[in-house]
């Protein structure tokens, strides 16, 4: 039985770089790199896109030597590149409730996703009963925007829309004072928010791999 050769961390960087422009056609960086060991069954690299941003754009990439002594590697970046589309897909259900809104969208960043996503993947083609992807979307509601509207009710049309397209993941509301709302972004939710959010606005939604709608919570 033939023993399988491991690569030196350096050329499996070098053939990660090379998968990925081969797939997308784009120079990448690396960032960290932890290699497959007790408990990890592959090696997890980190790299960012050159043209893109080192904190906004960072996603995984995974690699396992195979017993034929081939690299596989599968990646995450199609979350990247998906991101600012997923956002205007969920902005188009969210407008049809409110007026004035921050949305953010996030995929994760540590997982990996199937080969047949790819920078020419529409989010139409994105569901696969098969497979998870996953999105994390968050909005910021001005509290005059939603004055008089029932957050749970909107929250269960929004997930009915993306049961509609395929869109699986979690949506989350939180109502901000107006006087607040301009200063609002996603990082805000690593502080205290009790000056920015009215208290117990906060509701979120699934929508599970099996396209089915959860309840509010």
């Amino acid at each position: 039985m033939k023993m399988k050769k491991e690569l030196t961390p350096e050329r499996k960087k070098e053939r990660a770089l090379a998968y990925l422009m081969g797939k997308y056609g784009e120079k990448f960086a690396p960032i960290s790199m932890s290699q497959s060991g007790w408990g990890q069954g592959y090696d997890k690299l980190y790299f960012y896109p050159i043209k893109g941003s080192k904190d906004k754009d960072t996603f995984a990439l995974w690699g396992t030597m195979r017993d034929d002594r081939r690299y596989a590697m599968h990646d995450g970046y199609f979350g990247i590149i998906i991101k600012d589309k997923y956002e205007a897909v969920m902005s188009g259900f969210v407008k049809e409730i409110y007026k004035e809104f921050k949305l953010y969208t996030n995929i994760d960043r540590n997982i990996v996703h199937p080969d047949r996503l790819n920078k020419n993947t529409k989010i139409s083609e994105i569901y696969n009963s098969e497979e998870h992807f996953i999105s994390y979307t968050t909005i910021f509601l001005k509290c005059s925007s939603a004055e008089g509207i029932d957050t749970s009710k909107s929250l269960k049309t929004i997930a009915k829309k993306m049961k509609e397209n395929k869109l699986v993941g979690k949506v989350t509301i939180y109502i901000a004072f107006d006087n607040k709302f301009e200063s609002v972004d996603y990082d805000i939710l690593d502080k205290d928010t009790r000056e920015f959010f009215v208290r117990g606005s906060r509701r979120y939604i699934w929508v599970n791999p099996n396209l089915e709608i959860d309840e509010v919570e």
